[in-house]
Order: structure tokens, then sequence, then C-alpha cells
């Protein structure tokens, strides 16, 4: 590959634009300065020129002062529900390729309830869930306590403590008023999953997403109205997929399932992991990757994964969270990142790469090769 000018576009804790009144972990989301700088040596191990900036409203202004080749985007964005489709909203208006998912797949899975919609759309499992815009809104009848509250547009456990599992209509009431008045946006509630809980990350894309030449290869659709090689998914007639894609694709790879066991963890975080947890104590918690799972069951949850993938259209690397019924054994679908972490060592899509061979730079790389091929640059 010849040496590109890559803009690694970030959104740093350091640079917060702190309000007043704001939640105590309202910026876990964003990366350190040690994270980009992580990634900047990566690509430039990669034989390309970085110029790292943050993503902020004077991106435009930037960016037009260099000959950029591709952006590598890592930004999660400040404020709105559109924090992290903004950065590339304005890339693909400068018409500057960039990796990672575009605005429709970030807008999608930072909404909570809007991606779990999509995915039941396509008939793929995913806890039974209603949203609260007030907290007074009568509940659910199909829901059933325990029910777990949490903010609707956050991740990296933002909100999410011991008193996220509510065992009554009480401690239900209290949490979702207490999320709608501190976080300023919606409640999600949904059954809470008694089980395992595990994340896979992936590599690559979609055959029918990339532009250059495709092997001859004819993989299965995985979702109805999906194109690829001509071929349509056989639906079972109200836009739902009877099939799911097979668990190897010539594009794309999905990394071994980890598990966090929060064992060690401290009693008041309730087992949960927590925001606390996951950003004052990441390195309490025990990773187990590959986890410790039957074939039948990584091979569901590999599928399973894939298809997330494709409904919400990621691109080029993405995490999927998952939980495992005790009762029944069968994986249901939490919630889809295709922003993932990328923090060496630390970062669970970093883990799963490190556990079938993949070093920190080639996962890098790895990314933004998967986002040259998908524009057709190589």
């Amino acid at each position: 590959m010849n040496k590109l000018t890559v803009a690694l576009l970030y959104n740093s804790k350091q640079n917060a634009p702190h309000v007043e009144g704001e939640p105590w972990d309202a910026w876990n989301e964003l990366d350190s300065e040690k994270t980009a700088g992580q990634i900047e040596r990566a690509l430039r191990a990669g034989g390309h020129e970085v110029i790292a900036m943050e993503g902020d409203v004077t991106l435009p202004q930037k960016l037009s002062h260099y000959k950029i080749d591709i952006a590598f985007n890592i930004c999660e964005g400040h404020f709105g529900g559109s924090r992290e489709a903004q950065v590339p909203a304005i890339l693909d208006m400068l018409r500057v390729p960039y990796t990672g998912a575009g605005v429709l797949a970030l807008a999608l899975a930072l909404d909570k309830p809007m991606a779990k919609r999509v995915m039941a759309f396509h008939g793929l499992p995913t806890p039974l869930f209603q949203t609260f815009v007030t907290g007074n809104e009568p509940l659910d009848a199909r829901l059933k306590f325990p029910l777990f509250a949490k903010p609707s547009r956050e991740g990296s456990g933002i909100g999410v403590s011991a008193k996220s599992v509510c065992r009554n209509l009480r401690e239900l009431r209290e949490q979702v008023q207490f999320l709608i008045q501190e976080y300023r946006q919606p409640a999600l509630v949904e059954e809470y999953i008694e089980g395992r809980e595990f994340t896979l990350g992936l590599l690559g894309n979609l055959a029918w997403n990339i532009k250059a030449p495709q092997p001859d290869v004819e993989p299965e659709m995985a979702l109805a109205g999906a194109a690829g090689n001509g071929k349509k998914a056989r639906g079972n007639g109200n836009g739902r997929a009877n099939k799911l894609l097979p668990q190897t694709l010539p594009t794309l790879r999905v990394f071994p399932p980890l598990e966090v066991d929060l064992s060690p963890c401290p009693e008041d975080q309730a087992g949960l992991y927590t925001s606390v947890i996951k950003s004052q104590m990441y390195d309490v918690p025990k990773y187990l990757c590959p986890a410790p799972t039957t074939k039948v069951l990584r091979n569901k949850m590999e599928r399973l994964a894939v298809n997330a993938f494709a409904a919400l259209e990621c691109y080029d690397f993405a995490r999927v969270d998952l939980r495992v019924r005790q009762d029944t054994g069968e994986p249901l679908i939490l919630e889809v990142n295709p922003l993932a972490g990328l923090q060496e060592g630390i970062s669970d899509i970093v883990m799963g790469a490190e556990a079938v061979g993949i070093g920190y730079t080639e996962l890098i790389n790895g990314i933004l090769q998967a986002a040259l091929r998908r524009y057709g640059l190589i």
C-alpha cells in the first residue's frame, strides 16, 4: 500500500466542553490523549503520515489546510442525539473518505430503542423493551420484573449503576425519573436477562458494501432486500429474512466471544458492568477471551453478530453485546456499537483481536484497509 496522509479525528476527555449540572460520567465515552497516541503510532507503523486533530466545530477549517487521503474517525461527539454522526456527516459533505460506520448507522445505534426496533424488524432476538419519555407512562404489561433501566442514548456504561436493575414498580419509577432528569433524555427499560454476557468484535465488511472487485463468491444474504451478487434474501413476507448469514464471509471476520467476569468487583456494583467499573475499575474484572462456550453457542452468537452488523449497516469494525438466557441457553442481542473503543490492551475488540493473534498495530491498520477497500481505493 502506498503511503497515505491520514487525518486521525478524535474527541478527548481533556477537551470535553463541561456544562453546569452534567452527570459525573457524562464524558466517559470520550477517548484519552493516550488512546489517540496509540492509534497514531499504529498508523505510522503502517507507513502512513498522520495528522491528529480534535473533531470539533472547527474541523472543516482544519481539514482544509491539508490534502487528506482518508480520515481515521473515532469521534464520539459532544451534544445531541446525532453527536456520533456529526463528524461523518461533515466528512461526507467534504467528500473525505473515512473509517467506520456512516451517519445512519451511528445515529441509529446511539438511539438504543430505535436500534432494537430495527433488529426486531429483521427477526433478530433482543430483550423486550419500552421507552419512557416522561416517566409516567403505564408499564407495558408484557414486561415482567426484574427490569433494567438505562439512558436511551449513551454508551460506555453511562448511567448504569447498581440501581439499574429494578425489582418492583416503585424502584422502576424512581430510577426512570432519575435517568430522565439527570441525563436529559428518554429512559430505556428492558427485561433483565439473567445469564452470561458476551461481546464479539468484528473486522471488515460485508461483500456488497465494497466498491472494489470481489472474489467469485456468493455469500448468503442476511436481510431481506440486501443486494449482493444479484441475489435477494428469501424473506417470510413481512420484511424479515428466514436465514442468517454463515459465520464465515470473505471480507468480514468475527473475533471470539469475550466474557467479562465481574466477580472480583466490589459488591456495591451488584454484579453489573457499571459506569464506575468501566471508567474507574476497568482493570479489576477478569476478561476471558475466547470465553468458555460450546461450539453451538459460539456459532449462534457469531451469526447474530454478523446479522446485527448487517441490519444497522455497520462498516469496517464494530462490537456486538449479547446475553444468554440462563433458563433456555439462547443468546439475545443487547446492543451494537459501530464505534467500538480502540484503547490498546483494554478495549474489548482489541482483546478479541489479540485472542486470534492480531496485534494492535495490525488491527488498526486492518480497519484502515477495510475502509480503503470499501471505498475502492485499493
